[in-house]
């Protein structure tokens, strides 16, 4: 028993030290063109009409404003259409109906565009617009959104390109010093941008639309197989399809799209949920197809990472429960065999994450402020935490079993306001809750044993899952009873 227990675990410290490794590669891909920059084609001798489509799902806080943002833009209004696309049930379709007729009048091409269904959610709203939309080029924004002006100036100019299919722009996010978790969101956030679309875009390996703040050429989505809802990450999975028909994607870091972060807890690990299933839903019906095309090998093995890196929150769960056991075995066997086999292993997955937040953390330019400082010595702790959430994630999406789409609410705004405006979003006290408190206990009481057993070098090692799994049980019985 013993040593199938330590085949386990040594299983478990390999398969994410091999996912750490895959993020070497990305860091060097980063570092190799981290100065290059896709130069701004001139303007075409005649601008392309642009559809811009709106999703949105009870949205009374943000609606207005991201209309009016979009009203903004320098671009003709006899080349601009703007559908909302509005499954809302609570008052904000009056408020969008209400805006809508306001621009109307004043010459844009606008639609508020209602279902009486909500089939197939984002996907079947966005394949819904589809169907009227005008436009050589679609446009898509979440409600949270607040694009700049020049938008389409420093976007459309690229497809001149005529094998561009998507431009993907980076997020801002207008709500990043609210508070610690949104600080750590910031971050994950800024590393996925700054270095891993920016590695994957200019290395020459697929890359996925963030579902939000990009452009599609409307003949890639429709040669691409159209929006599909059969997966809960409708953007990744549209992604896959258009670029294995040949298209394809880049990445403009320099063109940003201010973003709203999720204030509650609750809606934060509803969109890590959101974001896991979907990402195993869309590795379980791309990836087959995608090993047996004619595309290069590296393509095929950053493909395989990259729709199955979420699967490492249910390794780290495993991890995580066999904290206690490990420490019982490696007590027989002392402190040289923890430094000379543990330690390296871990490390060689840890170390590759903690590089990639560091750079991201310096690209964002947000380093020398006081509270990113505290947040980025714990971004691999917030990352454990989260394998509970995404664990039950993943055993979804591998089970087949449905669950429908969580919004994550916006607010428009930001600090207790913020909270309490997402008060649907209090957090119940349900399986997720209750298995990060009981971890936090069990990673308290690891590091207790440690120090008993004189195993003094692997306290380093529990706290981190001990912060983790604390910092999440204090953000959901704080939301739950304050």
């Amino acid at each position: 028993m013993r040593d199938l227990f330590l085949v386990g675990y040594f299983f478990l410290l390999f398969y994410i030290a091999f996912y750490g490794a895959h993020l070497y590669w990305l860091i060097r891909l980063y570092l190799k063109h981290r100065h290059e920059r896709y130069p701004t084609p001139p303007p075409a001798d005649k601008l392309p009409v642009v559809t811009v489509q709106l999703p949105i799902y009870n949205e009374r806080y943000v609606v207005t404003r991201l209309i009016r943002s979009i009203t903004a833009f320098d671009w003709p209004k006899d080349r601009l259409e703007i559908q909302v696309l509005d499954d809302s049930d609570d008052d904000t379709s009056t408020r969008a109906a209400d805006e809508v007729a306001r621009w109307q009048a004043e010459g844009f091409d606008i639609h508020h565009i209602r279902r009486s269904h909500r089939t197939g959610f984002k996907a079947g709203a966005l394949a819904d617009g589809m169907t009227s939309a005008r436009g050589e080029f679609v446009a898509i924004f979440d409600a949270d959104n607040v694009p700049h002006p020049d938008f389409l100036n420093k976007t459309i100019p690229h497809f001149q390109n005529d094998r561009i299919g998507l431009v993907q722009a980076r997020w801002s996010f207008l709500n990043r010093d609210e508070s610690l978790l949104c600080r750590a969101q910031a971050l994950f956030l800024d590393s996925h941008f700054y270095i891993e679309q920016a590695a994957r875009s200019r290395g020459g390996l697929f890359m996925n639309f963030n579902g939000t703040a990009g452009v599609w050429r409307a003949a890639a989505i429709t040669e691409a197989g159209g929006w599909q809802s059969d997966t809960l990450t409708e953007d990744l999975d549209l992604s896959y399809r258009a670029q294995m028909a040949g298209w394809r994607m880049r990445f403009l870091e320099d063109v940003e799209v201010p973003t709203e972060l999720p204030s509650s807890i609750r809606a934060f690990k509803a969109q890590q949920f959101r974001w896991t299933k979907g990402a195993i839903e869309t590795g379980r019906k791309v990836l087959g197809k995608l090993i047996r095309s004619d595309q290069p090998v590296r393509i095929k093995l950053a493909s395989c990472w990259h729709l199955t890196q979420k699967t490492i929150a249910l390794a780290l769960l495993l991890l995580s429960i066999m904290l206690v056991p490990a420490l019982y075995i490696r007590a027989e066997g002392g402190m040289l065999k923890l430094l000379l086999i543990d330690l390296p292993i871990f490390l060689l997955g840890t170390g590759s994450m903690s590089l990639f937040y560091s750079l991201a953390y310096r690209r964002s330019k947000q380093a020398g402020t006081a509270i990113t400082n505290l947040v980025l010595p714990v971004l691999t702790s917030i990352g454990i935490a989260l394998s509970v959430n995404n664990s039950l994630a993943i055993i979804a999406a591998l089970t087949g079993r449905h669950k429908s789409f969580v919004r994550t609410p916006k607010t428009g705004t930001t600090g207790r306001l913020a909270l309490s405006l997402s008060s649907d979003y209090r957090v119940p006290f349900d399986l997720s809750v209750r298995a990060e408190l009981f971890f936090a206990c069990y990673a308290f009481g690891a590091i207790l044993l440690a120090m008993v057993t004189g195993l003094y070098m692997s306290v380093p090692y529990l706290t981190t899952f001990a912060v983790g799994f604390t910092f999440f049980s204090y953000l959901s019985l704080r939301e739950r009873y304050v």
